[in-house]
């Protein structure tokens, strides 16, 4: 296995630049394509930039190894990342502040088409026909079930739902007193 110039996934299966050409490889991690995307005047830094301010989403999730760490991943290459550093990206149904790109455009309203990996709402699926309602009534139903993480392998090592939850009720007591 070849590690990944951009962001350090090792998990190529070929080198990304041979003796005389690029592979042609996408990695499995960034969705960088050695020899497409370079040849079209895409840098390493420039995709490695985009992909960090998007959050850093697995690209192909099969792949993903289950106790995925992209800090460490990226220090090995010499990148100083912390997640928290990115502008972050809140789901109305449970507060969870890692979506990769808000969940409705703030210009007009449309949804994302993204699922939260913390609740598993589709924004642009889950809130039709009603928004409010769909959020509202997710919202219940993720609490009932127990505040379960979606989607496994991208469930932090120490997350609770608890801060999600007060950030949930805060507003709600605030208003009513």
């Amino acid at each position: 296995m070849y590690t990944c110039t951009i962001c350090g996934y090792k998990g190529l299966e070929i080198e990304s630049y041979g003796k005389d050409y690029p592979s042609g490889e996408v990695c499995s991690c960034c969705g960088f394509q050695f020899g497409e995307d370079d040849d079209k005047g895409i840098s390493h830094d420039g995709w490695r930039e985009s992909w960090i301010e998007k959050g850093c989403p697995f690209w192909y999730i099969p792949d993903c190894p289950e106790n995925w760490n992209v800090e460490k991943q990226l220090k090995e290459i010499g990148v100083v990342y912390k997640k928290s550093d990115v502008i972050k990206n809140s789901c109305p149904v449970c507060e969870f502040d890692g979506l990769f790109e808000p969940a409705y455009d703030e210009e007009y309203g449309y949804p994302s088409d993204d699922i939260c990996p913390c609740c598993g709402f589709q924004f642009g699926l889950d809130d039709y026909p009603n928004k409010n309602k769909g959020i509202q009534k997710w919202r219940e139903n993720w609490i009932l079930g127990g505040c379960q993480w979606h989607f496994k392998p991208d469930k932090p090592a120490e997350w609770s739902p608890r801060p999600q939850l007060t950030n949930l009720v805060n507003p709600q007591y605030e208003s009513h007193q």
